[in-house]
């Protein structure tokens, strides 16, 4: 009887074992989340802006330097290519100077230029430099107001910085030398210079 029953019970443990082994759930450990490689900014591409800022201007004539200071405001649009960290490219810029107290000044200013840059990730420091033009205004009592295209050259840098993918903010210094023109017997050569500061936005396409 005693055989029997041990038997039995053997036989009904080694029955039991098959079921508990199935009811065991093996988990995997989770895997490591990937890591997505880190990707500098891209400066390359079309972008478009505007801009505002503060000019020193001076002027001469009828053989006299006079001190004409200006707000100015304008739009600029350009097109940056990229190779490592060095990015160049190509800008046009059109300035309104809101000048009206003086009788002799710059109405307007345009330049083409080109830019190179040191990227630093998201911070361009850039050089530019280029040729300009300014429409010159001078106006003498008894002979009217006279106004001629000057063409001169402009070199400055700034710092750009992207907040987003597409939106860039800017400051730049440019100097420019405007020539001189001969806008008539009455008042003979006319010259212009510039010293200006500008702040910017621009979207990049």
């Amino acid at each position: 009887m005693q055989i029997r029953l041990t038997t039995l019970t053997v036989l009904a443990i080694a029955a039991a074992l098959p079921a508990a082994a199935a009811d065991l759930v093996f988990e995997e450990p989770a895997s490591p989340p990937e890591q997505q490689a880190y990707t500098p900014y891209d400066w390359s591409g079309f972008y478009l802006g505007a801009q505002g800022g503060y000019s020193w201007n001076k002027t001469t004539v009828l053989g006299a330097d006079q001190d004409v200071d200006s707000g100015l405001a304008g739009l600029h649009a350009g097109y940056n290519f990229q190779s490592g960290n060095i990015v160049y490219g190509i800008e046009n810029d059109f300035n309104y100077n809101f000048d009206d107290k003086n009788d002799a000044g710059l109405e307007w200013e345009a330049s083409g230029r080109a830019r190179v840059g040191y990227a630093l990730d998201r911070t361009l420091v850039f050089a530019t430099v280029g040729a300009t033009a300014a429409g010159g205004k001078v106006e003498v009592p008894g002979t009217g107001k006279k106004d001629d295209i000057l063409i001169g050259w402009t070199a400055g840098g700034g710092v750009e910085y992207a907040i987003t993918d597409n939106i860039l903010m800017r400051g730049e210094y440019r100097y420019s030398d405007f020539g001189k023109k001969d806008f008539g017997s009455a008042i003979g050569d006319f010259g212009a210079t510039q010293h200006k500061v500008l702040v910017g936005a621009s979207y990049k396409f």
